[in-house]
């Protein structure tokens, strides 16, 4: 039984008594999964009062419906229009439990990605104004024309001043849906493979896609080498259940399989998955207490020295030894 669900509501709505009802068909869901985890992406093209009122009304419903024993879903704000403070304030508003509520500024390849820097750069100056937990989202539609431009303006900033490499921090999340860029899928394949070895960064990004060809091409690639360390003969199978998971129609799951065996003809090798692999290394600095008390709390492990700590008392008989030498 799947515990792990990502749904969407596109606002405003067509009215409001499908909005509701869908909301309530989530709630179900919800309240009658044990252990569920529900994401809530809400997409809004426009900021209005319309608008701002359906967003309000969605979280509302399922804070206020949803069983008492249940946290909130992790609500995700996916906003297309320039942002404006008074938005963002107005989103922050609605709940000071971060990062439960997170604002994803969203830009898409429409009319190409020229001045996608400029954009990003705007949106974090008005971000930043604010106390909210954010992330970049970037959908292409046209993927094989536009992601060398897209490449070329992640350059711009990895390259640029520190106020721009910040901004790759947290890696934007990278969108393909599953109803665009299918009639190629061997130019896709191939556009995408070399995306992640640019940027490997998309490792940490994708678990906050809401689906499409850059999630199961994450999925692809993680389920080729968990067959090759565990020495399974063929991954035909999973790739066939993963493919049916997703409930995209024949004609889509054909053009999915097709990008899959371009995969495993091209790209399926130990050296370019080391390419496509990255490591987010955080370190814990002896004299930061806090830190260490909180990985204590949590009964996680740290490294001081690269010295496994595994008592309470060990960072402090250590220092007791060095102080009598």
């Amino acid at each position: 039984m799947l515990r792990k669900r990502i749904v969407e509501f596109v606002l405003p709505a067509s009215d409001g008594a499908s909005l509701a009802a869908q909301v309530e068909r989530e709630l179900d869901w919800y309240n009658g999964t044990r252990y569920a985890h529900l994401t809530v992406y809400l997409c809004v093209a426009q900021d209005d009062e319309r608008t701002r009122g359906e967003i309000q009304s969605v979280i509302t419903g399922f804070r206020e419906r949803k069983n008492s024993q249940k946290s909130d879903p992790n609500f995700k704000v996916l906003a297309s229009q320039p942002l404006s403070d008074d938005f963002v304030a107005f989103i922050t508003g609605l709940d000071c439990r971060l990062p439960r509520l997170a604002l994803m500024p969203h830009f898409s390849d429409a009319n190409g990605f020229g001045g996608l820097v400029a954009a990003m750069r705007t949106s974090a100056a008005t971000l930043r104004k604010h106390i909210i937990d954010y992330r970049f989202s970037i959908t292409a539609e046209r993927p094989v024309e536009t992601f060398p431009e897209l490449s070329q303006e992640l350059r711009k900033l990895s390259t640029g001043e520190p106020a721009d490499k910040a901004l790759l921090e947290k890696f934007p999340v990278i969108e393909i849906p599953f109803m665009t860029g299918g009639d190629a899928p061997t130019r896709l394949a191939d556009c995408v493979a070399l995306l992640w070895s640019q940027w490997p960064q998309l490792n940490d990004a994708v678990n906050l896609s809401r689906g499409g060809y850059m999630k199961h091409f994450y999925a692809l690639k993680e389920l080729w080498h968990l067959g090759k360390i565990t020495r399974q003969p063929s991954i035909d199978k999973d790739l066939a259940e993963l493919r049916t998971s997703y409930g995209a129609g024949e004609a889509i799951e054909a053009r999915v399989a097709t990008f899959d065996s371009v995969f495993l003809e091209r790209y399926a090798s130990l050296h370019h998955y080391s390419e496509w692999r990255h490591r987010s290394e955080n370190v814990v600095l002896e004299f930061d207490l806090d830190s260490i008390a909180d990985t204590y709390e949590c009964q996680s492990p740290v490294f001081v020295d690269n010295k496994w700590i595994l008592e309470s008392q060990s960072l402090r008989a250590e220092k007791d030894e060095q102080r009598k030498n």
